[in-house]
């Protein structure tokens, strides 16, 4: 091979050098870019050649970077509704903790007068003021739950929208890679979208050597197998949450909410784990404590004579009390005798319902009186457990950011002595071409 073939071929090294180079400078500040370059190796008779366009990926590094947003998304999903059911509940005297005081309290103060009709009166608005409280509780968590429903729905069509996306990108990649092309930019378009759908769900991602891949859900069926896209949806379920399915092709596949993982995953865990605890919990305390106050005023006298009347109405399928319309002051069964109006045994039965203990699923034993303070408690708990792990999530998120970014991210200087270099190459290749066009008009005179 010639002089001039071989400063030819180092003059098309060196500027297919300089144009990456000029690439990635360009996309310094692009999101989701990935650094390219060249791959140069000896051409065999002299001179030098292009073999391969790089593209500086580290799957792996990828993949752990897709795990921790899964996981940041799964809790970032159940932060805002924690914050909200902290500050509904509570422990002020808005609350159902300053209900059920506020209602003990009015017996306690009647129990110093029992004929009273002012304090009398006082107990029935007390329980009226109470069962508010209940109902006011059930509509959050019930809102909850139609809320964690719909951002779940929302959340499905987003991870439709994506895994068409990938789908179609993977065709595109393949179409390229089967004709020698390099798309590196398709690949990060394709990333950029794998990466979105991590932050919603959990995924785990296969490449092939066509240059497409699969993408399958965390412990789960393929949501992207080729150019094929699967479809999720998003159904309510009994107990008020939503149940999860999904499509690919002919085949239908059931999936488990427990193992999601992002903010879909974060939404069920939630909606499941407290909420309808929370629910179940609330219902449980409100229909203990109206129906063993009903008993205990059922079993003593009015201050008319007759048998007491219960203050509640409960409906046992829905955990729903209200306040019995029927209800006067003269029919509470604060006495132990019918002759006796005065008489406030019976009160003390009533007043001792506050002691008595029912059993809450998860928390155990525990007295009426205590048992939604140990409710808020668990809340809080649990709240401040899911934000030490979105904090923990956040750190090791970014991170992984930080690892991909070292192999695939551009660094300016790096690129600046890139650049320099190729160009004293370029102008060192220009000097072997221009002697040997010298050498060829010397050779020519001298002939």
């Amino acid at each position: 091979m010639s002089i001039t073939h071989i400063g030819l071929s180092g003059l098309m090294a060196s500027q297919s050098g300089l144009n990456m180079s000029a690439r990635n400078t360009a996309n310094l500040l692009t999101t989701g870019y990935t650094r390219q370059g060249v791959l140069l190796s000896a051409r065999v008779g002299g001179g030098v050649e292009v073999t391969s366009l790089l593209r500086y990926a580290d799957a792996y590094k990828t993949q752990q970077l897709w795990n921790t947003q899964a996981q940041e998304g799964r809790y970032a999903a159940s932060e805002s509704y924690f914050r909200q059911l902290e500050e509904v509940m509570g422990l002020g005297e808005g609350s159902v903790k300053g209900g059920i005081d506020k209602f003990f309290a009015t017996l306690d103060e009647v129990s110093t007068e029992p004929t009273s009709v002012p304090l009398r009166q006082q107990v029935i608005s007390a329980a009226d003021n109470l069962v508010k409280r209940f109902e006011s509780l059930r509509q959050t968590l019930f809102g909850q739950l139609e809320a964690t429903r719909q951002q779940a729905f929302t959340t499905t069509d987003q991870v439709n929208t994506l895994a068409e996306t990938i789908a179609r990108l993977n065709h595109r990649i393949g179409e390229s890679a089967a004709t020698g092309g390099a798309p590196s930019e398709l690949l990060d378009q394709r990333d950029r979208a794998i990466s979105e759908l991590a932050t919603l769900v959990g995924v785990r991602v296969v490449n092939h050597p066509d240059g497409m891949v699969d993408v399958s859900l965390e412990n789960g069926p393929p949501l992207v197998a080729g150019k094929l896209a699967g479809r999720m949806e998003a159904q309510p379920a009994a107990n008020g949450t939503f149940s999860l399915r999904m499509t690919l092709g002919n085949s239908q596949f059931g999936l488990i909410g427990e193992r999601m993982g992002g903010s879909l995953g974060g939404l069920y865990a939630y909606a499941n784990d407290v909420v309808t605890v929370q629910l179940e919990h609330a219902n449980t305390l409100a229909v203990e404590l109206a129906t063993r106050t009903n008993a205990s005023l059922t079993a003593g006298f009015g201050t008319d004579g007759l048998p007491g009347a219960g203050l509640f109405v409960i409906d046992a399928a829905t955990g729903r009390i209200s306040l019995d319309p029927a209800a006067t002051q003269a029919r509470l069964g604060f006495s132990s005798s019918a002759t006796e109006p005065g008489n406030s045994d019976n009160l003390a039965a009533i007043i001792d319902v506050r002691m008595q203990s029912i059993a809450l699923p998860g928390l155990g034993t525990v007295s009426i009186g205590d048992a939604y303070t140990i409710m808020v408690g668990k809340i809080g708990s649990d709240s401040q457990s899911n934000l030490a792990s979105l904090e923990t999530a956040a750190t090791l998120r970014e991170q992984a950011h930080l690892n991909v970014l070292s192999v695939s991210g551009v660094n300016s200087e790096e690129e600046v002595i890139k650049i320099s270099e190729l160009l004293q190459a370029y102008q060192a290749n220009m000097k072997v071409i221009s002697v040997a066009n010298e050498l060829f008009e010397t050779t020519l005179n001298a002939l």
